[in-house]
Formats: C-alpha cells, structure tokens, sequence
C-alpha cells in the first residue's frame, strides 16, 4: 500500500447495478427530450373544443358545424347516415372494408356524417350519398384542390380526401384553423381531428356562399323526390344522362313530355334540374315528386312549378 492513500470498500454489487440503472435512465430522458424537443420540431398539439373556429362562413355553415359538433361520441358505423331520411342509422357489416360487427351498430359513417349535419342545418337533404357523389355535386358553389392550399377553406367547408375522384374514401366538416369534424373509422366515434393528419387531402367543396345567404340558384323550387331518379337530355329523350339522388332537390321549371308510369301512377311532366351525377340543366320525371298524384308538378309549398 503506498503512502498517503487511503483504502476504500468496494461497494456493494447490488448498490453498483442501481447507479448503473439510475445513469442509463437519465440518459434516455436526456435523449428522449433531444428527440421530442429537437430544434424546429413540437409536440402535438392538443385538440381543441368542437366550433367553428374560424370566420367567414355562411349562416349555413355555421349551423352545419354546430350540428356536426353535437354528434361528437357517435358511434362510427359504415353505412350509417344512409337510410331514407339523414341520421344516425344501422350500418353494413362488411369485414373487407374493416366493418365486422357494424350492422349491430347505430350510427353514422363519415358521408352519413356530413349529411346529416347540413340537414340539421338547413332543413333539407342537401348532400346526400356517398364520399364519391358528393365530391363532384353540382350544389357546390365553390370547389378547392390540394393544389390551392387551406389557406381559402372556411367553416362549413366539406374536406375530402384520396389519391383522385375515383378513390375519394373519406370526408370532413372543417371548422376551422386546420381542424376537422370527422366520423374516423369503424370502432371509433365521432372527433375533431388535425386536418392534417390525412396524409391525402384531395379538395373541398362549398355548398353556401362565404360571408353568408342562401346560394340557391335564382328561380328555383325544392321538391321531395321518393327514389334516386334517372335524368334525361329533354322531356322526350329516352337515353339516360346521370341520377338525381332521392330527397329533396331543387329544380327550375317544367315542361310536357313523354310519360312515365307505373301501375295506376303516371306524369307527363318533366322538371329542369342540376343532377348529382351527370352535367347541369337535365330534365327528370315529375312522377318522381313525392307529394303529388298524377300530372302535377308543384313544389313542396304548393306552389306551380312554372313553365320553361
């Protein structure tokens, strides 16, 4: 032993692994706040309350976002939304698209979603079908692309996303700020969610104009129609052209023409509407009309559709 040192025990073996644990403990913390915190990047932020969160908007819209808010912890469902009037509704069990168990669950899918809150907001069946028809409606006053940004997105505004037209899988109601009203997927509930975490955001549509007002077309008439309808080119033609989806549905004038029948129900009457699918200004059956009888064309206040 040299001079002047002095000999000192070992510690423990067990007291040694706890300072080794300890040490590489704080070196994860150390490197977990390096990784979380790293310059430029920051957590994720939280959402917030369901609103509209921005302005702009029509009334409409607003309405729209407050209704689509007060669905938030509605069960997803694939294929609620859908029945005959908008709702919550039993879904399709479908295990191909990830969907077991939901024809035993009421609810609403994310294009149920979005129609049963403008309903709620203006009244009437305004969008329905699915992501796929509602993307291309003719009832949109404004359309954006992923080309244009957010930036021109107002509350209200009906957020869609896929790769193209054809693969179209998933829409919103944005609120604002970035911030989506979304029902996600099967198993979940109806959220607020980041716009942004959809990796394939593909445009929107706008179906009240911004700053608010009514955008219907001038001159038009709303009717309730029974069943998704055909369209034709005139009052005579016999080729098909797109569908008018059933609800309810403005159209701007008639006009006398072949008839259509079933059993002891028949009109001759012909309506000049914007269709769901299919190009602007074609004509469908007012036989189609859910609250009158033979050879009448009025709206749903009474009133005579004119002529063209």
């Amino acid at each position: 032993m040299s001079r002047g040192t002095t000999r000192v025990n070992p510690l423990p073996a067990w007291a040694s692994l706890l300072l080794r644990i300890a040490a590489l403990a704080a070196a994860l913390a150390s490197l977990a706040s390096l990784v979380l915190f790293a310059p430029g990047t920051q957590p994720a932020q939280a959402a917030p309350a369901c609103g509209v969160l921005s302005g702009g908007a029509a009334p409409e819209a607003v309405r729209a976002v407050d209704s689509a808010c007060a669905q938030i912890g509605t069960p997803y469902s694939w294929g609620g939304g859908h029945g005959s009037r908008p709702g919550p509704s039993y879904g399709i069990c479908d295990p191909a698209n990830g969907a077991p168990n939901d024809c035993n669950v009421k609810g609403l899918d994310c294009s149920g979603l979005v129609r049963y809150a403008y309903y709620l907001a203006v009244g009437t069946d305004v969008i329905n079908g699915t992501t796929h028809t509602q993307w291309p409606s003719s009832r949109a006053v404004a359309r954006y692309h992923r080309a244009d940004g957010t930036a021109p997105l107002l509350p209200g505004d009906l957020v869609f996303f896929g790769g193209s037209p054809s693969t179209i899988h998933h829409v919103a109601v944005y609120l604002g700020q970035g911030w989506i009203a979304e029902a996600p997927y099967s198993g979940g509930y109806v959220r607020v969610a980041a716009l942004s975490a959809h990796s394939d955001y593909y445009g929107a549509i706008r179906l009240y104009g911004q700053g608010g007002g009514t955008t219907d077309p001038p001159g038009t008439y709303w009717v309730d129609t029974f069943a998704n309808a055909p369209v034709h080119a005139s009052p005579t033609s016999t080729a098909g052209t797109g569908t008018l989806y059933a609800g309810t549905n403005y159209v701007f004038c008639k006009a006398w023409g072949r008839e259509v029948s079933s059993g002891g129900a028949f009109n001759h009457w012909w309506l000049k509407t914007d269709p769901d699918v299919g190009p602007a200004g074609q004509w469908v059956s007012a036989y189609y009309l859910s609250r009158w009888g033979n050879d009448v064309a009025k709206d749903n206040n009474g009133t005579v559709i004119p002529d063209c």
